[in-house]
């Protein structure tokens, strides 16, 4: 019997449209396993594969959001600002974004950061690190209190105090008998900060250590651990014959705000010391003391000879409300050094004399860029209010550190209106502007979201 015609066309079609969903199977199964390909090549940090992988994934099949988010973090892992915000951006634009991606993204640019060459730009990234907390960080943060630099080191001691987690890591507590007297001292007074009175006895080593510093920072780590230490060694020390020994006790006298009023006299003093930096020292200890009574001596040093006993001494008269040193203040804003003229302005706002900003605003077009670095800070500090719109201003600064400053001052006083700013910070030619963008940004957008902002 023959077939017929039309009936052979519809059996033929009804087992090509019964193949179908096997077809729609395979391609689904392509396509998960091509994730999954590319998410292995992502954990063993081969970033540039996972990009690969997804980069096929996503021409076959572009609206895979998953593909687009890991393939945001593979960006930044990669330190690819552009491209890892094209892809959390999309996202966004498709209402799939989902969780503290750009967060995210932004410890990917860290950490990248962290295995640069330059160490000013892993210093940067260890910094900028403590502003995101303790989530997600600690893998960077351990690359960076392993890194060969004593001073990223240090900036990594610290990010880690600021995490609360300097008692807790077994490489920071080590750290004590560190090879490199900085990172000692470091590690000594982050210990201290701690309120952990586990590392007491590990702080008691550097009672030992062979820098007559180091031993300080001990002591002074140990009563800030409520550990009994007598005040007399400090003021021994105050009368030591090295300089850097005098001016470091002095410090220690006013961070610790000691009430003996030998320690008064002993900083009082400190500001006729034959050395320059032990007079700077004294004048900023009296300001950590609240020593209202010295604000006379302090005033008198705003003529000494040395300009940074005068900046010492313009910003402890700030800090202590010395509303009697308006006068010589004004005098300070048209002193030869810039940084003075900066300290003495700054300490004016504070005391209320609003229109000494008008100074800060001039010295942001300060030939030297330490000082315009400066002044962005000084009002971040003294009038934030005003510091949003001073700090846009130092935005395209041609000077990299001028830029980090208005970078950490958006970040502390812009909240999230400082967010597009941040994001455009992300691609500025220099690392550590980047570094410290990223630091500052995935900090806002945390801060937005905690509050439930959009």
């Amino acid at each position: 019997m023959g077939i017929n015609r039309a009936h052979s066309l519809t059996l033929i079609v009804g087992v090509l449209v019964g193949l179908l969903p096997l077809g729609l199977l395979d391609s689904s199964l392509a396509v998960t396993n091509d994730f999954r390909s590319a998410q292995a090549a992502f954990e063993r940090k081969d970033y540039d594969a996972a990009v690969r992988l997804l980069d096929t994934l996503l021409a076959a099949q572009p609206d895979h959001a998953a593909a687009y988010e890991l393939r945001a973090l593979a960006h930044g892992y990669m330190g690819r600002p552009e491209e890892a915000l094209a892809d959390h951006d999309h996202l966004v634009l498709a209402g799939k974004e989902k969780g503290d991606l750009l967060r995210r993204s932004c410890i990917g640019l860290l950490t990248h950061s962290l295995v640069q060459g330059q160490e000013i730009v892993r210093g940067a990234a260890a910094t900028a690190l403590a502003e995101l907390g303790p989530a997600d960080t600690l893998a960077a943060l351990n690359l960076a209190l392993h890194d060969s630099s004593p001073r990223v080191r240090t900036f990594a001691i610290q990010t880690a105090g600021r995490f609360g987690l300097a008692a807790k890591l077994p490489i920071v507590r080590d750290a004590v008998t560190d090879p490199d007297v900085t990172v000692r001292i470091a590690t000594l007074s982050t210990l201290g900060l701690s309120n952990d009175p586990s590392v007491a006895g590990l702080v008691r080593r550097g009672l030992k250590d062979q820098d007559s510093i180091v031993q300080l920072v001990a002591r002074e780590a140990l009563v800030r651990l409520n550990q009994p230490e007598l005040v007399q060694p400090f003021l021994t020390a105050a009368r030591d014959f090295s300089p850097a020994v005098r001016g470091a006790a002095m410090g220690i006298l006013g961070r610790l705000k000691v009430k003996d009023p030998t320690a008064l006299s002993a900083l009082t003093l400190g500001l006729s010391d034959p050395d320059a930096s032990v007079r700077s020292f004294a004048a900023g200890a009296l300001g950590d003391l609240g020593a209202t009574s010295a604000i006379t001596a302090l005033v008198d040093a705003l003529s000494d000879r040395d300009p940074y006993v005068r900046n010492f001494a313009a910003d402890s008269l700030g800090r202590l409300n010395a509303k009697a040193a308006i006068g010589a203040l004004w005098g300070a804003v048209k002193d030869s050094d810039s940084l003075v003229r900066l300290a003495a302005a700054e300490a004016l706002v504070k005391l209320g004399e609003g229109e000494a900003a008008l100074v800060m605003r001039e010295l942001l077009k300060d030939p030297d860029f330490g000082v315009r670095s400066a002044a962005v800070g000084a009002m971040a500090r003294s009038a934030p209010d005003r510091a949003m719109a001073f700090a846009l201003e130092a935005f395209d600064d041609p000077a990299p550190r001028v830029r980090v400053a208005a970078v950490q001052a958006l970040g502390r006083v812009g909240g999230k209106t400082a967010i597009p700013y941040l994001r455009r910070a992300l691609l500025d030619k220099d690392l550590t502007v980047r570094a410290f963008a990223a630091g500052h940004l995935g900090a806002a957008v945390s801060d937005r979201k905690r509050k439930g902002e959009s």
